[in-house]
C-alpha cells in the first residue's frame, strides 16, 4: 500500500439544515512525491464538501481533509443513518487506491401543514370542502383530524380521520360540514369553523374555513306568497258576496229583420249558414314563397356553430397555451401526442392531484372578469392511433389569484370516444360535464387556465391538433366565460 488513512470521527451526527464535519487523515507511505485526489460516495455524497479535494505530499508525510456534511432542511434529507465512504486516489499509481468507511446520522424532524380547498363553501343543507395535509419533515406522519366550530351549530365528519403521510407527500381528506338546523327564509349565514391536525405531544395545526348557509327559499318568495294569499283571500270574499243579475232581454216568437236587404248578382244564390255542430270551412294555406312552393335553402334550422361553441370568450389552442390571438398565416399546426399515463395527472383514491407538466397548455397572468352568462365550451380536434378503445376527456384548471401552488377550481368534461380510423374529430362541449369542484367561478387576478387531456381508455396515446392558422381547417379553439379587461 502506498497510503495510509483514518477518519476522525468514523460516525458524525448532523441537524438537517445544520453541519458536520469529519476529518480524514493521509499518510504518504511510498519514497515518491505523490497527489491524492479525494472523492465521496453514497447518500450523504450530495450533502458532503471536500476541502481540498487533492493532496501533494512528500514521502513519509502526513496531510488531511475536511468533509462537511449539510443536509438541507427538507423531505429530501431522510431521518436515520446513512452510510458513506470516503474514496482515496493516487495519481501517480491509481491501482493503489483505498477507501474508507464512515457513517452519518440525520436526526428526525417535522413539519407539517395544512390546506383548506376551498376556504368558503356554500350550501343549503351541506358544504364539501377538501383538506390537504403536506408532511414537509424528513418522517412519516401520522396524525388525527378534528372540526369544531365556535357556536355548536355545525356537525363535522372527515374521512379518513387519521392519516399517515411519508416525508414529501401529502394526503387529501374529504369533509363534510351540515348546519344544525335547515334555514327556510332569510339571508345568508356564515358559519366560521377550524380543523385541527394533531400529532402527538406537539401543538395542533389549525386551518380555518367559513360554511355559508344559504336559505331554501329567498326572501322575496315570502313576500309573494303573502300576496297571493291576500289576493286569493280577497277573490273568495268577493265571489261570495257580489251576486251579479243576469237577466235577457230576448222577446218570445221570431226574430224581425231590420236594415237594409243584400242585393246578389244575377244567378247566385246566398250561402248556407253551417249547421250549429258544423265548424266552418278554413281556406288553404298559402303556399311559402320560392318556385314551386318549395322551402328555400338554410330556412330556419338555425344559426351555425360558432368557432370554440357557444360560449363567451374567444381562445384558440396554440403550441403552449390558450392564446387570444390566432397563429399567423402560414404557421405550421402542431400535433400534441398525450400519453396513456399522462404525467400532468396523478390519481390518488378517488381524488385528483393537480401537477405541473409539459403536456398541459397554461395560459398565466390573466386579468378577467367574469361573465355569469356564459360557460366553458370548445372544438378541439383529437384523433387515436387505431386504437378501437381509445377514448380522451379535456380538463379545465383554474386559479383566480395567481398563487401557482393552488388549484381553485377543476372542471372535467365527460369521455369522448374515438374512431380507430386515424382521422381527426372534433370534439366538443356537448359530450357534456362529468364534475366541478372547487370555487364558484369569479373574477380573474393574475392568475391562470391550464388545459389537459386524459386518456380514459386504450393503450395508444392520442394526438391533440393545435397552432391552426384561420386559412386552414380543424382548428382547436375554446371560449371561457370571461371578459377581458
Amino acid at each position: 500500500m502506498s497510503i495510509w488513512t483514518s477518519l476522525d470521527p468514523a460516525s458524525a451526527t448532523v441537524d438537517p439544515g445544520a453541519a458536520a464535519t469529519v476529518t480524514l487523515r493521509l499518510r504518504n507511505t511510498t519514497d515518491l512525491v505523490e497527489e491524492y485526489r479525494v472523492a465521496v460516495a453514497g447518500v450523504p455524497a450530495v450533502w458532503a464538501e471536500v476541502e481540498p479535494r487533492t493532496l501533494r505530499l512528500y514521502p513519509g508525510t502526513t496531510g488531511t481533509a475536511e468533509i462537511t456534511f449539510r443536509p438541507p432542511r427538507t423531505p429530501d434529507a431522510t431521518a436515520g443513518g446513512h452510510p458513506f465512504a470516503v474514496e482515496v486516489v493516487p495519481t501517480e499509481q491509481p491501482d493503489d487506491k483505498t477507501v474508507v468507511e464512515g457513517h452519518l446520522t440525520v436526526t428526525p424532524f417535522t413539519e407539517v401543514r395544512a390546506e383548506l380547498l376551498p376556504h368558503t363553501v356554500r350550501g343549503r343543507f351541506r358544504g364539501k370542502p377538501k383538506f390537504a395535509v403536506d408532511n414537509l419533515g424528513n418522517t412519516r406522519l401520522t396524525a388525527s383530524l378534528t372540526g369544531k366550530d365556535n357556536s355548536g351549530q355545525l356537525g363535522f365528519e372527515l374521512h379518513p380521520a387519521n392519516v399517515q403521510v411519508e416525508p414529501g407527500r401529502a394526503a387529501w381528506v374529504q369533509g363534510r360540514v351540515k348546519p344544525g338546523s335547515i334555514a327556510w327564509f332569510g339571508q345568508r349565514e356564515s358559519h366560521p369553523y377550524t380543523v385541527n391536525v394533531m400529532r402527538s405531544g406537539v401543538e395542533p395545526v389549525e386551518v380555518g374555513g367559513v360554511f355559508v348557509q344559504r336559505a331554501v327559499m329567498p326572501r322575496w318568495l315570502l313576500g309573494f306568497l303573502g300576496v297571493l294569499v291576500a289576493a286569493s283571500f280577497a277573490f273568495t270574499i268577493a265571489w261570495f258576496t257580489f251576486r251579479p243579475d243576469f237577466g235577457s232581454k230576448a222577446r218570445d216568437g221570431g226574430m224581425v229583420p231590420v236594415g237594409n236587404p243584400l242585393t246578389l248578382p244575377d244567378g247566385q244564390k246566398p250561402a248556407k249558414a253551417p249547421a250549429p255542430d258544423q265548424e266552418p270551412r278554413k281556406a288553404p294555406p298559402a303556399p311559402p314563397a320560392g318556385a314551386g312552393g318549395n322551402e328555400p335553402e338554410g330556412g330556419s334550422e338555425g344559426q351555425e356553430r360558432q368557432l370554440g361553441g357557444p360560449g363567451h370568450r374567444l381562445l384558440y389552442l396554440s403550441k403552449a397555451s390558450p392564446w387570444p390571438d390566432p397563429p399567423e398565416p402560414g404557421e405550421q399546426p402542431a400535433t400534441w401526442p398525450f400519453p396513456v399515463k399522462s404525467p400532468g395527472f396523478e390519481q390518488v383514491g378517488d381524488e385528483w392531484k393537480c401537477t405541473w407538466s409539459s403536456v398541459r397548455y397554461t395560459l398565466c397572468g390573466m386579468k378577467d372578469s367574469y361573465n355569469p352568462e356564459s360557460t366553458t365550451t370548445f372544438d378541439f380536434w383529437v384523433r387515436s392511433n387505431g386504437d378501437p378503445n381509445a377514448s380522451i376527456s379535456v380538463i379545465f384548471d383554474w386559479n383566480f389569484d395567481g398563487d401557482k401552488e393552488v388549484l381553485q377550481r377543476r372542471e372535467v368534461f365527460k369521455a369522448f370516444k374515438l374512431q380507430p380510423n386515424q382521422e381527426w374529430q372534433k370534439y366538443t362541449e356537448e359530450v357534456g360535464l362529468e364534475f366541478a369542484e372547487g370555487e364558484d367561478f369569479r373574477d380573474i387576478n393574475g392568475g391562470k387556465l391550464s388545459v389537459g387531456f386524459w386518456v380514459r381508455s386504450g393503450e395508444s396515446p392520442i394526438e391533440v391538433r393545435s397552432n391552426v392558422p384561420l386559412d386552414q381547417d380543424q382548428i382547436s379553439a375554446m371560449r371561457i366565460p370571461y371578459d377581458p379587461r
